[in-house]
Formats: structure tokens, sequence, C-alpha cells
């Protein structure tokens, strides 16, 4: 199953990507982790796509018996994706890390101008 939403072009993408999963997999009996993490990594995904891109970013939730996937599309020049290290008291630039703590899997793809960055968690 694969879902799809349009997000806003400012920092409000993370909320609505947050509101867009939490709705997806609320009837679907998950396990709260299961969904508190996917909200998180939706949230950091989108916010990092419209703080970094261009509009118009993309959420797509693909789900199958074994896991889903979250990724989140962009386009423009954004930087490859990288995890930074960080000062202890940095306002940013720690959203990748704790995505790639929370996922299963982490990755990212390039198409012309356009940036799917991508997280994965199993459900077995």
């Amino acid at each position: 199953m694969t879902q799809e939403w349009l997000l806003p072009g400012d920092l409000t993408a993370a909320q609505a990507a947050r509101e867009h999963v939490i709705d997806a997999l609320a009837p679907d009996g998950l396990a709260d982790e299961v969904v508190d993490d996917l909200v998180l990594i939706a949230s950091e995904l989108a916010a990092n796509a419209v703080r970094h891109g261009s509009p118009p970013a993309l959420l797509r939730l693909d789900r199958s018996a074994a896991s889903i996937r979250v990724t989140v599309s962009n386009h423009g020049d954004a930087p490859d994706p990288r995890i930074l290290t960080t000062e202890p008291g940095a306002e940013h630039g720690r959203g990748l890390a704790m995505v790639e703590q929370m996922a299963d899997r982490v990755g990212w793809e390039r198409d012309g101008d356009r940036l799917d960055v991508w997280a994965e968690l199993g459900l077995s």
C-alpha cells in the first residue's frame, strides 16, 4: 500500500507530515512505539526537505507486510544528506542522526533535481 501527500513549502511541513502519518497508521493497529518512530522520522525528513530543498515536497508511505518506508522528496539543489557532528548546544543538525538510530535502513536517491530521502522500519 502506498499513500502520498504534498507538503506545505514552509516549516509547517513537519507538522503536516506528522498528522498524515498518524491519520494513515492509526487504523492499522501498529504498536505505539512504531507509530511514534514513524511520526518523528516523517517530521525530521519533511523539515529537512523544506529547509534545504525547493517546494513542492512530497511525503510517501510505502507499507508491505514486512516493513513501512517513509520517503520525503524535494526538488532543487539541496546538498546530499549527511549526518553531522554537532555541539551540545546546537539548534540544528541532529535530525538525520536520530532518524538513523530509529530506522532499520536509511538512504537517499537523486533523480535529476529530485532528492528522495527515506527511512524504513521492519514490522517483524
